[in-house]
């Protein structure tokens, strides 16, 4: 497992870089803008790098809640503000980055991204606002590996605390490493053995 660490802030898209995406991803570049474009030609020149195939002729298939899947590489997105994080691995995987700042509804957030025993444990501890956003990257990475979407993440029975995270046996082949992408950012990769 690995991940590359991009500032989107310091990086600008050549004029041929264009030419890498396809018609659905044109159609999201008009929406989405220039981060967009940046961020999937970094994904799909890193593939061309690791695979040996044109970057041009990688095109994506998607899953029902948009995860991008190509070829029999294994890979996966996020960003947060203006930090952008690759990884890959040769089984599944799942990324998060997250920004750390205020959330005025954290309380109410909480339950939709905890499960009863995370939050439980969130509540009576006095959790700050850190252990808000590492738990937020653990749920997203988990959802993100198995393809849904963080609406579901209080059904991923994972713990958080004091910096460890804990999975029951029966996810016993699902590993999540926690890392510090930037200054004031936290992250969660989880993978499958």
């Amino acid at each position: 497992m690995d991940y590359l660490l991009y500032n989107l802030d310091t990086i600008q898209a050549a004029p041929e870089d264009i030419q890498l995406l396809d018609a659905h991803e044109l159609e999201q570049y008009t929406k989405r803008g220039d981060k967009y474009l940046i961020t999937r030609v970094l994904l799909k020149k890193e593939l061309a790098r690791r695979s040996g195939t044109p970057a041009h002729e990688i095109s994506f298939d998607y899953n029902e809640h948009g995860k991008p899947s190509w070829a029999n590489q294994q890979f996966n997105i996020s960003h947060s503000a203006s930090w952008l994080c690759l990884a890959f691995h040769s089984a599944e995987i799942g990324v998060d980055i997250q920004q750390i700042r205020p959330v005025r509804k954290m309380d109410s957030i909480a339950p939709r991204i905890m499960n009863p025993q995370q939050l439980e444990y969130f509540h009576t501890n006095g959790s700050t606002v850190e252990d808000f956003f590492t738990c937020w990257c653990i749920a997203e990475a988990l959802v993100k590996l198995h393809g849904a979407t963080i609406w579901e993440a209080c059904n991923y029975p994972y713990f958080y605390k004091q910096g460890r995270v804990m999975l029951p046996e029966n996810m016993a082949e699902i590993g999540i490493q926690l890392f510090s992408p930037a200054p004031g950012f936290c992250g969660a990769i989880a993978t499958r053995s």
